[in-house]
């Protein structure tokens, strides 16, 4: 390997750090010309390239009647979402992942494998979370269901007034035994300097059908500032959600997850809200949590449809989970070093009052994880031996390894 050049692989260009999906002074592989999808004849499946968005893989599903689950905003591409694992609002349906079916890919060694459960069925469980460690996929077949339209949208409101409706409605929501699979929610916590600190809810539900039941936890919780739920389609929706997060802005993300709990649930939130003071002068600042429920129901349809790499209990015995993410956005490269600081201590704040509740678990979601965590050791030790077996089998060479810089590699994190 000495002298090869180093290179990027792009999809949609989400990870949000340098070298995932760029590469200084080296070549970036840009998929973007992949962009290929094809029903099957019966319907059953749809084959997708990794230069593909979801927005433009749910226009295109809709004039069938039909879905995959796939990532939440219109802008966030295909391939390192399924790679990554991807979670959705379509809670039968587990991960993204779950739903591949084959996979085409490239090797170091210049092979096309078509990988399938019958068919290299080592690397087909592999892909299932591994990221971007194995070759290059250039195509991914996948499941579908049908879908006719939704209802969701985003509800505003502001947080010192609903706090604790906020907080009591997630928990109750996400740890009800009797979950309807049908619906979901986002729930963000967001400062700007302009409105404050503010609570963005996101009912979703995956049939045509006005403020279900299910979702009056959150639809319920007055004062709102706004309120933009509608009857929709799944392409529509994404566009607004993705609205949200426009590109342009410099981004930091973390990930980690924990057991439902309330009383974790609130102390997150103190950690955000005294987080708040140390970014509030910088310019184009965005703060925000989101949290998204990992109910059982998503666990078990996870482990029924084969499950994956990912080291999620598929089988809970006790509390359903709650993945946290961050999102902060600003504009200048010179307050980078502050956002950082800020960012990764109210992640160690978060963390430290998870554990000690008891209720922090080991999981990082490589899709939305910091450089500084390590999400392929967060899948637990037996899966992370089995990735690294997988790699030296189908890339001896240890390409993806050593010339591909960017993104979370499988072997020991590198300091």
């Amino acid at each position: 390997m000495a002298g090869a050049c180093r290179f990027a692989v792009k999809s949609g260009g989400h990870m949000a750090q340098a070298g995932a999906a760029n590469i200084q002074d080296g070549v970036t592989i840009d998929l973007r010309n992949l962009n290929q999808s094809s029903v099957s004849t019966d319907r059953s499946t749809v084959t997708l390239g990794p230069g593909l968005r979801w927005g433009q893989v749910y226009s295109m599903l809709a004039a069938y009647d039909l879905a995959v689950p796939g990532g939440r905003s219109a802008q966030v591409g295909v391939g390192g979402y399924l790679l990554g694992g991807g979670s959705s609002y379509f809670i039968d349906h587990g991960f993204g992942c779950d739903n591949v079916v084959a996979y085409e890919i490239v090797l170091a060694s210049g092979a096309v494998l078509n990988v399938t459960a019958e068919a290299h069925e080592d690397l087909f469980q592999g892909l299932k979370g591994g990221s971007s460690n194995f070759g290059i996929v250039t195509s991914f077949t996948l499941r579908t269901f049908g879908l006719k339209g939704i209802w969701g949208g985003n509800i505003f409101y502001q947080a010192e007034s609903t706090v604790d409706q906020q907080l009591r409605a997630f928990h109750e929501f996400s740890g009800n035994d009797e979950y309807d699979v049908n619906a979901a929610v986002q729930m963000s916590i967001s400062f700007s300097p302009d409105f404050g600190i503010v609570f963005v809810d996101q009912p979703f539900y995956a049939l045509p059908q006005v403020n279900p039941a299910a979702l009056h936890p959150f639809t319920n919780i007055q004062p709102q500032l706004g309120n933009q739920t509608a009857l929709n389609n799944l392409a529509a929706f994404a566009i607004a959600n993705g609205a949200l997060s426009p590109d342009g802005a410099r981004q930091m993300t973390w990930a980690l997850s924990f057991e439902n709990d309330l009383r974790t649930l609130r102390a997150l939130y103190a950690a955000f809200n005294a987080s708040v003071a140390s970014i509030a002068h910088v310019a184009g600042i965005s703060w925000s949590l989101t949290l998204e429920p990992i109910p059982k129901a998503f666990l078990r349809a996870s482990a029924r449809l084969g499950g994956n790499m990912l080291g999620v209990p598929t089988n809970p015995r006790g509390n359903s989970l709650v993945l946290c993410d961050s999102s902060f956005t600003w504009n200048n490269e010179n307050d980078t070093a502050v956002v950082r600081s800020a960012g990764l201590k109210l992640l160690a704040d978060i963390s430290k009052s998870a554990r000690q509740l008891g209720t922090l678990t080991r999981w990082v979601d490589v899709n939305h994880a910091d450089y500084t965590q390590d999400p392929i050791a967060s899948y637990g030790s037996a899966n992370q031996a089995f990735l690294q077996d997988l790699s030296r089998r189908y890339d001896p060479t240890q390409v993806f390894q050593r010339a591909v810089p960017g993104g979370f590699k499988v072997g020991p994190k590198r300091r």
